[in-house]
């Protein structure tokens, strides 16, 4: 993990890579000095800035002379080497106008940061652009967690890759000594959040070859290995991280139809994988549970996909990954929640044994489904977990999913689709979601739309019985199958992955998911 520290004074004397600090935009039309000095309105300086300024004899000034750098957000400028200052770069961040300086802006400029950041160790003074709303522990929680996922590189399989450059060393600069643990504390949650977001975008950017149902069960095992290799003392005495799976004969004696029916059509045996943190004083208090997607290959099932999107159906168990490394940042943080993932996980093909539409299925839960289209088979193993997931008694259940090309088609690539039962979980994931950049958009189900699923010889339709509002007749398929606690559907067809040439996984919703989980945690 990398190396953490916190300093308090002296940004100029740290022997590093890289020093960073941040300049805002001048307010329009201003020409002013403003912030301690200004560059002939060219930026508005931060305390460090200034120290910076002060320290190299004019050496940030001489780059606002150029007009190469305004302050404007994302905006971003190396110096090599300035005397003065032992970092053998400082790189200046351009922050944007003062009163627009929000978390997404904050998130912006620390992905600019790591990208512009060469060699391993970096001296941060973040803590002089925190956004308004936000605290210190905040701030260093998500730079970290953004810098060093930025850092990531798209899993190659190239002959002559190279293993990619990271971050060793990390001084977070802070005014406040007392806060010095906090930090500290905060820092190192960033870290173990951005390498659950590594874990989880690892293993969407695997090919479909090597990330097999199979593959999903034996990572959640190396996942459980590593953190009981961690714990020590009474922690180590206990099995605080459990590994469980139902393979196709258990899957068959629990009358889970739902998953067995999607996997039928290969020859990889499909599987509902459950790992669990019980972190709880009370072992037995209600946990937390998130139910992922996981269709490690989806082609459409005999309502085959069309060619051109189809490389792209790899990251079909990005849920299902999310799920897995949720939990483990859990309890790499010993958070004291019982947190439960559950992974359906099975491949979506064509095949003489194959789901066909008109196909009637039972479910777990004994309610029938007549397949319209083999295509919507995500909510078909979904449903199969959500009953599952009745079965704990949660607390909470959240599900994700990369569900419907609909809920793209509403909300475009940047904003996933939010579903929810219970105005108080939506206040809790909009306020999580606002927190790590991670926007969502509250969605409608039920009400009319069940009158979408109705069919003449089953209990429901798998899909909508007119072609619109296909993000909204999923969800509400699901809800039929929710567990009685507050529930939540994520829908992140859109925001899962990027697409085209340079397709990779983002590992969202994770850092949502991660940023309620920590508010839960707090308020334990």
């Amino acid at each position: 993990m990398t190396r953490c520290e916190v300093l308090t004074q002296n940004i100029c004397e740290v022997d590093a890579d890289a020093l960073v600090v941040g300049l805002f935009a001048a307010p329009q039309g201003d020409s002013r000095e403003s912030g301690g000095q200004a560059g002939n309105g060219a930026a508005v300086y931060t305390a460090s800035a200034l120290e910076v300024e002060n320290a190299t004899s004019g050496a940030v000034s001489r780059v606002l002379a150029t007009g190469d750098f305004t302050g404007a957000r994302g905006e971003i400028v190396v110096i090599y080497g300035p005397e003065g200052v032992k970092a053998r770069r400082v790189i200046l961040a351009g922050l944007g106008a003062i009163d627009a300086f929000n978390e997404e802006a904050f998130a912006e400029v620390h992905r600019k940061i790591a990208a512009a950041a060469r060699g391993s160790s970096i001296v941060l003074t973040s803590e002089d652009f925190i956004p308004e709303t936000r605290d210190a522990r905040w701030a260093a929680r998500t730079a970290l967690r953004v810098m060093l996922f930025e850092k990531t590189p798209v899993k190659s399989f190239k002959s002559s890759a190279r293993p990619a450059p990271q971050l060793e060393s990390v001084v977070w600069f802070s005014e406040d000594e007392a806060a010095r643990g906090e930090l500290l504390a905060a820092l190192e949650e960033g870290c173990v959040c951005a390498e659950a977001m590594r874990i989880a975008k690892n293993l969407g950017d695997l090919p479909p070859n090597e990330c097999t149902p199979q593959h999903m069960y034996e990572t959640a095992c190396r996942l459980r290995d590593a953190v009981e290799g961690a714990l020590t003392g009474e922690e180590a005495a206990r099995p605080a991280v459990t590994v469980e799976v139902m393979r196709r004969e258990d899957l068959e004696k629990a009358g889970m139809g739902g998953i067995l029916a999607v996997g039928r059509g290969s020859d990889v045996e499909p599987l509902l994988i459950e790992f669990s943190w019980w972190g709880a004083a009370d072992r037995a208090a209600a946990p937390i549970v998130v139910v992922g997607k996981g269709v490690t290959f989806d082609a459409g099932g005999l309502n085959l996909k069309p060619g051109r999107s189809m490389p792209e159906m790899k990251y079909d168990m990005s849920g299902a990954a999310a799920a897995l490394a949720l939990v483990k940042m859990a309890a790499d943080l010993r958070l004291p929640l019982n947190v439960v993932a559950l992974a359906p996980c099975a491949e979506n093909l064509p095949s003489g044994r194959a789901l066909k539409p008109a196909d009637i299925i039972r479910m777990g839960n004994s309610m029938t489904v007549e397949v319209l289209n083999a295509d919507a088979e995500g909510r078909l193993l979904l449903a199969d977990a959500l009953y599952r997931a009745q079965r704990l008694n949660p607390a909470a259940c959240v599900d994700v999913a990369t569900l419907t090309g609909a809920c793209v088609v509403a909300l475009g690539t940047n904003i996933s689709g939010l579903f929810c039962s219970s105005s108080e979980l939506t206040a809790e994931l909009t306020a999580a979601a606002e927190s790590a950049d991670d926007p969502v958009w509250p969605m409608p189900m039920g009400g009319r739309y069940r009158e979408l699923l109705k069919s003449n010889c089953a209990d429901l339709v798998n899909t909508g019985n007119q072609p619109h509002s296909g993000a909204s007749t999923a969800a509400t398929f699901l809800q039929a199958f929710a567990p009685k606690c507050p529930w939540a559907h994520l829908d992140v067809a859109g925001t899962a992955n990027t697409t085209g040439a340079d397709r990779q996984s983002t590992a969202r919703p994770l850092p949502l998911l991660m940023e309620w989980l920590l508010a839960r945690a707090q308020r334990a």
